[in-house]
């Protein structure tokens, strides 16, 4: 057998037990196009740790890639492909120095403020849309993939809830926000309601001009341009500018829903296929549930 045939066949096998395995599986396409389709017995030990380790200084991709070749060739030796696995450097340990960025109050003023300069004639939603979407991951702690994929049908604003359906670990979980944000949605809603519904309402809640979804590589270009127009930076002696996932890390999202909501929530839950987590912050920027409820930033 060789390689390229191989890897396709792992990677196959590992999404049919059902693992996304998009990373992974780029990884062992970029190891089959670097060595092309040889005879897996010819594959050396120096040229894996090579692709390994790539260049520069260890990282945690550098990890990634190790148990990923470790994973593909112990599923060739156990399918008598090979007799030993060529991998043999003991697991690579980085150490763990990132940081996620913490946003204050006052920056994400800035960042919301900066949103006034994406309006344009081809889409005048722009800015109200990424504001909106912005303080969704701030205020809700979604993931930037989980507030993309929300449609209409997913945002329940009577009983101020969010269905993030089928998400990392393919877990299903309802979360409950404030009413700040709620009200926030409710004013994008409105706005929402002159772009199309190709899909009715399973069309994408935060949408284009065309109603279709956000990509994540137009909002991670829209983040990345209200960072800098905020001037939210890290010193340069840092690697890791502020992220759109930084947004998730605020400390606003630690709180456990008070007893009183609990019934709503098991109400609202029965749709969900098995038993789902709540999870997220009933009151936007409560930082402590022992004081009053914080308002949100001026806008």
């Amino acid at each position: 057998m060789t390689l390229l045939p191989a890897i396709e066949a792992y990677i196959s096998l590992r999404r049919s037990l059902g693992a996304v395995f998009t990373t992974d599986a780029r990884i062992l396409r970029s190891f089959g196009r670097r060595l092309g389709d040889i005879p897996l017995d010819t594959i050396r030990s120096e040229t894996c740790h090579a692709f390994c380790r790539g260049l520069g200084p260890p990282t945690r991709f550098w990890e990634r890639k190790h148990e990923t070749m470790r994973g593909f060739f112990a599923y060739l030796v156990g399918r008598s492909h090979l007799t030993a696995s060529p991998l043999r450097q003991p697991h690579p340990r980085v150490r763990r120095t990132f940081q996620p960025y913490i946003f204050s109050p006052v920056e994400l003023q800035r960042l919301l403020a900066a949103t006034a300069t994406l309006v344009s004639n081809r889409g005048p939603l722009a800015p109200l849309t990424f504001r909106s979407l912005l303080l969704v991951l701030y205020g809700a702690g979604l993931r930037p993939g989980e507030a993309l994929r929300l449609r209409c049908c997913d945002v329940d604003l009577r009983d101020r809830l969010l269905a993030i359906w089928d998400t990392k670990f393919f877990k299903s979980r309802l979360v409950p926000i404030g009413t700040e944000l709620t009200h926030i949605l409710k004013l994008y809603r409105y706005e929402r309601g002159s772009l199309p519904l190709p899909a009715a309402d399973r069309s994408a809640f935060f949408a284009t001009p065309t109603g279709n979804p956000i990509t994540p590589g137009k909002l991670e270009r829209v983040f990345t341009r209200l960072r800098r127009q905020a001037g939210l930076r890290r010193p340069p002696t840092e690697r890791w500018q502020p992220r759109l996932h930084d947004l998730r890390h605020a400390p606003t999202h630690r709180l456990v829903p008070c007893r009183r909501q609990r019934t709503s929530y098991a109400a609202a839950s029965s749709h969900l296929p098995g038993p789902p987590q709540c999870l997220g912050n009933p009151g936007l920027f409560n930082h402590d549930p022992r004081t009053a409820r914080r308002g949100i930033p001026a806008l």
